[in-house]
This record gives C-alpha cells, structure tokens and sequence, in this order.
C-alpha cells in the first residue's frame, strides 16, 4: 500500500464545481470531468499506481474513482478531494472489493503512513502487519485493511512472489544487485515497496 500525497484541488474542478453546482456523484458527468480527474490524479499523485495493491495504472480505463469513505453512507464527502483516489479494476481486490465496506480502522493512505503498519512476507508474497501484537491497534488496522481490500488475493500474492524470486535471482548471481533493484525502481515496476524493502535486505 503506498502514501498518497494529495495536491490541492486542482483549478479544472473547483471550476466545474463553481460552474454546475453539483449536488451529488451523478452531477459529475458533464465535459468528461471524470476522466480529467482521473487523469490528474494518476498521474501528479499517484505516479499511475494503484496506491492499495501497487499495481500499475497505465491507462484511464484501468482505473476508476474511489471515493475512500463510500459517498453512500457519507454523502457529505461525494466531493472531498482527499476522499478521492484512483483504484485499479481488479474486481477480486482493491477498491471493487471494498465496494461500500469502511470503519476507521481502515488505513487512510492520504492521512496515513502505510509503511508504518505493514510488512511483506517474503516466503509467501504475503502482506502482512508490521506489528506482531495482535491486540494493538497497529495490528488490528493492518489487518482489517488487508482483509477489506483483500490485498492477499491469489493474483496479488503469485505476482508478488514472482517478483520476489526475480529480484532473489539478481541477488544471487549479480555484483551490482543494487543497480538492478534501482532499476526496477525507476522503471516503474509494480509493488515499489516491496522493491524497497529488498534494497534494505
């Protein structure tokens, strides 16, 4: 899961907002403002990943908006700019998954550190709780967002694994293995904390 740094509402939507007065998600459906939404968050916050599974989105269509808190059961944040994040499609994880599940345990990641609450199972591909206590709120909070994002789907834990025995292989045979994990780094690989956490191995 990866830190999401919001910037501030960009000028093309405080101009739609001042413009059509939108009283709920479906107003957002003039001069294609969702894509540009999308667009701009992609691509100036989220570096065109996923920040739940850290997959990466190439493209607008593989992507849609995620509103952290479901407008459903928060209609006052439909519109909240740092309620806004772009999800992956995946329908057996991410923000499909998580449909309108959400409780403030959930692991923020525009407010919240993500590094701070997990860990990567290296053996499995597995995302797990950094905290071992089982009752700390550490705990409790890594494993609810895992569980509601279903972060350990089959496809994310084999894709992980896979990456995992690639970089152990580079590890093994190459002198510069530093400069090759950089490169997948730089390269936009997806999973770049996992990629980190190899570095510090």
């Amino acid at each position: 899961m990866l830190k999401v740094n919001k910037e501030q509402e960009p000028d093309f939507l405080l101009d739609y907002k001042k413009k059509h007065a939108p009283k709920s998600w479906k107003d957002y459906n003039k001069d294609d403002i969702r894509n540009k939404i999308k667009g701009n968050i992609l691509l100036v916050e989220q570096e065109e990943y996923c920040p739940y599974c850290e997959k990466r989105i190439y493209t607008n269509d593989d992507g849609h908006i995620e509103h952290i808190k479901p407008r459903d059961f928060y209609p006052k944040e439909f519109q909240d700019y740092n309620n806004i994040l772009v999800s992956c499609n995946e329908k057996n994880s991410c923000g499909i998954y998580k449909k309108n599940n959400y409780d403030d345990k959930f692991i923020n990641p525009v407010i919240d550190h993500p590094n701070d609450y997990f860990y990567y199972s290296i053996a499995s591909g597995e995302i797990i709780p950094k905290s071992n206590d089982k009752n700390s709120n550490e705990y409790l909070r890594a494993n609810y967002t895992i569980d509601i994002l279903n972060l350990n789907s089959y496809e994310l834990k084999e894709a992980r694994k896979a990456l995992i025995d690639a970089l152990e292989v580079y590890r093994e045979n190459y002198e510069e293995y530093s400069e090759y994990i950089q490169y997948f780094l730089d390269d936009g690989h997806n999973f770049p904390s996992l990629i980190k956490l190899f570095m510090e191995l």
